[in-house]
């Protein structure tokens, strides 16, 4: 997936809100008894307010439609048979997670391919609220059953980060393996927040980036307070140089060259970088007037970041983040 794929993951995401904002998930109850052929049934609230039930209990044959869920499966030990767009997993996310095996590749996220699904007969089908254009998940659901996720809520984004994992967990019969993995996480801000405070860096404003090309046009992507990568960074002790709360899933909001004059002066600009896409900040942005008159730019405090890590991810990502950020401020 290029980068430019991803500005247009933020855009949908942002089109999306209005369903987002709406989940919950629930911790799961006991449900009715199997059919016989597995363990005792597991039932869940989706982000839908939809109850999921799985009847022979814990899932074994997952196909992930969105690579956050993915993220989560991967962490929590399990094997996807089925993936949408595993080159773009790969690239994306696979530094933080990398994928324990071959999935089969069900097409492109948001546009899954009904017949791939249903080739590989899972016993559950995961996704975000995104996931499933409406008039496929009738289709979707016959296949097996389908849990969606929230994904990101700006109001509390490490909050869902936790609760989606738990309820992942549960579906796949992982919960002390995610309640170990969870114990990692704030083991890890807690251990990266000391780091900061010891270099003298707490209180350092910080932003995180995603410009992106669109021929002679950039558009930057900035991931606001309510951003779970600004959650993280605030997790330790940094705070947010863009202030602009975006939109009220993933916190992000759009600006272009002339609204980066705005950040502080001694911003640390960390921006998204892939190792399979070009650097925009090189091929676009670098020679710009604008840009070179920036004083975090004069000051060299302009950073390639997340190379591998998916910024909307889970714990695994989180962590990854969080060890980056230290990495790169040097503390």
């Amino acid at each position: 997936m290029n980068r430019t794929a991803v500005g247009a993951m933020g855009a949908i995401a942002v089109c999306a809100l209005a369903l987002t904002g709406c989940g919950a998930t629930e911790a799961p109850v006991e449900a009715s008894e199997g059919d016989g052929s597995g363990g005792e049934a597991i039932t869940i609230v989706d982000a839908r307010g939809e109850e999921v039930v799985l009847p022979d209990g814990p899932a074994e044959t997952v196909v992930a439609l969105e690579w956050n869920q993915a993220e989560l499966v991967v962490t929590l030990g399990g094997e996807l048979t089925g993936l949408s767009d595993v080159d773009g997993y790969t690239s994306w996310v696979g530094e933080a997670a990398p994928l324990p095996n071959e999935p089969t590749d069900v097409g492109v996220r948001s546009e899954p391919s009904i017949e791939a699904v249903s080739e590989l007969e899972p016993d559950l089908i995961v996704g975000s609220m995104r996931s499933i254009p409406d008039e496929a998940m009738e289709q979707m659901e016959r296949i097996a059953p389908v849990a969606l996720f929230t994904g990101a809520d700006a109001a509390d984004p490490l909050g869902t980060v936790r609760s989606d994992f738990e309820t992942m967990a549960t579906l796949l019969g992982e919960e002390e393996r995610g309640a170990e993995v969870l114990a990692e996480m704030d083991e890890t801000l807690a251990a990266n927040a000391t780091r900061i405070e010891e270099a003298g860096l707490a209180g350092t404003p910080i932003v995180f980036a995603s410009p992106y090309a669109d021929g002679a046009n950039v558009t930057i992507r900035m991931h606001g307070p309510g951003s779970s990568a600004q959650a993280v960074a605030a997790e330790l002790g940094l705070t947010a140089a863009w202030d602009d709360d975006g939109d009220e899933g993933y916190g992000l909001s759009n600006t272009d060259l002339e609204g980066l004059t705005t950040l502080p002066d001694d911003t640390e600009f960390l921006y998204w970088d892939n190792a399979d896409e070009e650097d925009v900040v090189e091929t676009s942005l670098a020679g710009s007037a604008v840009w070179e008159s920036l004083a975090f730019v004069e000051d060299g405090r302009v950073h390639p970041a997340a190379v591998g890590i998916w910024a909307y991810g889970g714990p695994e990502s989180m962590m990854a983040w969080s060890d980056d950020i230290v990495r790169i401020l040097g503390a």
